[in-house]
């Protein structure tokens, strides 16, 4: 075998070279940007959840988990943008904001295609306030005061297949529970949390209870803040968070005869040359 001054590289016999590449997993608790771990990648397996909706104070709903997709075989060949959207505010009479969005955004290097996970619903703000619409829906409110309370906010919403979330609840005295990625909250209690089945261990998204300790979502959790019976503010929203997979992938290839060394160190450092 002999050096090429040319193209820096190794002259030899065309072989076929073939293997599988490595499992991987990189979990983004804050904005980043992804890069492919290995040459031969060419898809990964992404969960995207968004921010979980705030909470209500004086006998308000619990905010709306945020929405969770779980995508299988998304082609990339290039850096990934990644957004990781922040829960939202709580409040007490007011001023409580629905979760912001998570976002996996291949842009250049696979067009326009986004895949977004909506952030949860805020709950309502007074008696007769409603839940507002989101990855899951925020509770309605209720007030002192009985009937009358605020409608729950609807999940999934825009619509996704299959389903990103699920709708709040809003009780004959308010105090709604928001909606979670494992069903629809049911009275007071907000709605249960599913595991994600690509990232076993993964945040689970579970709906804020309406009318209870008040308490914030955990960071990176996606969960609904808690709804206050009393005079105290609602909880926030727990921020999102987005995991990406790239499954151990067979490949193989045929040498020239010339190979570039910047090529022969990528898979030797990979530990795919043979």
């Amino acid at each position: 075998m002999a050096t090429n001054r040319l193209n820096g590289g190794v002259t030899g016999a065309s072989v076929k070279n073939s293997g599988q590449t490595t499992e991987a997993t990189e979990t983004f608790n804050s904005d980043g940007t992804y890069t492919l771990p290995q040459a031969a990648v060419s898809s990964v397996d992404i969960c995207v959840i968004a921010g979980g909706g705030g909470a209500m104070g004086q006998s308000g709903g619990g905010g709306g988990a945020g929405g969770i997709r779980q995508i299988t075989g998304v082609p990339i060949s290039g850096p990934v943008a990644i957004t990781v959207g922040a829960g939202g505010q709580g409040g007490f009479t007011s001023g409580n904001t629905k979760g912001a969005d998570s976002i996996f955004n291949p842009g250049g290097s696979e067009g326009s295609t986004m895949y977004t996970a909506t952030g949860g619903g805020k709950a309502g703000r007074n008696a007769t306030d409603s839940g507002g619409p989101g990855g899951s829906g925020g509770g309605g409110s209720g007030g002192p005061g009985g009937p009358g309370a605020g409608s729950q906010g609807t999940g999934n919403t825009p619509p996704f297949s299959p389903p990103q979330g699920n709708p709040g609840t809003a009780t004959p005295n308010g105090r709604g529970g928001g909606g979670g990625a494992g069903g629809a909250a049911s009275g007071t209690s907000g709605g249960p949390s599913v595991e994600p089945t690509l990232f076993p261990g993964a945040p689970k998204c579970q709906g804020g209870p309406g009318g209870a300790s008040g308490s914030s979502g955990s960071a990176n959790s996606g969960q609904g803040g808690d709804g206050h019976s009393s005079g105290t503010p609602g909880g926030a929203g727990g921020s999102g968070v987005v995991r990406i997979k790239a499954p151990a992938q067979p490949f193989s290839f045929y040498g020239s005869g010339v190979w570039n060394m910047e090529a022969v160190y990528t898979y030797v450092k990979a530990g795919e040359w043979s």
